[in-house]
């Protein structure tokens, strides 16, 4: 009887070739969550918000191409945004329709930080909002924000907190942030 050759050290390498581009992808994605720091919006919508908005971001091919935000509200509690420009890099997140990316979101304040909850396709993604000197950047938290298990909105709101208290600099995904953005016509 023959007996079948293993090499159990090439296995195991195979083995890890093939999950490193699971965790990459699942490294490399901004928090999403069927949670949301507020159950129902609580804040008016900010009218300094409404508008087109640019900026220029790094694709991962390393060129820089412009993106463009637009900002209407939807009522008086909410948003409609709309992401256009080159976006092509969030193709196989299955969140592009055609050229842009649609979605609503409304405000939520914690730990003295202002929040967007964006929602798309069923997704919530959080994204910290800072509007100053007429600049607006919106930096989404990063998938490892927190280890935590999210099960509720009060889950993702407490976790959400102790991570701005604690953390000198919050986790955001730097690759999909789109910082000081001017308005534009």
């Amino acid at each position: 009887m023959i007996k079948p050759l293993r090499f159990p050290a090439l296995q195991l390498r195979l083995r890890y070739f093939l999950l490193l581009p699971l965790l990459i992808c699942l490294y490399g994605c901004p928090f999403s969550s069927s949670y949301k720091l507020d159950a129902d919006p609580a804040e008016y919508a900010d009218d300094q918000l409404v508008g087109n908005w640019a900026t220029m971001v790094t694709t991962a091919s390393g060129k820089e191409g412009p993106v463009k935000m637009s900002i209407r509200k939807k009522n008086d509690m909410e948003y409609s945004i709309d992401f256009t420009g080159d976006i092509y890099d969030m193709k196989p997140f299955g969140i592009v329709t055609q050229d842009s990316i649609k979605s609503n979101a409304y405000i939520s304040n914690a730990s003295g930080f202002r929040f967007l909850n964006i929602s798309i396709q069923g997704q919530t993604y959080i994204a910290e909002f800072v509007l100053k000197d007429n600049r607006l950047s919106i930096l989404p938290l990063a998938e490892k924000f927190t280890a935590k298990l999210i099960r509720s909105d009060s889950d993702l709101r407490n976790a959400v907190e102790f991570h701005f208290k604690t953390r000198v600099k919050p986790v955001y995904d730097e690759p999909f942030c789109l910082r000081e953005m001017v308005r534009v016509n």
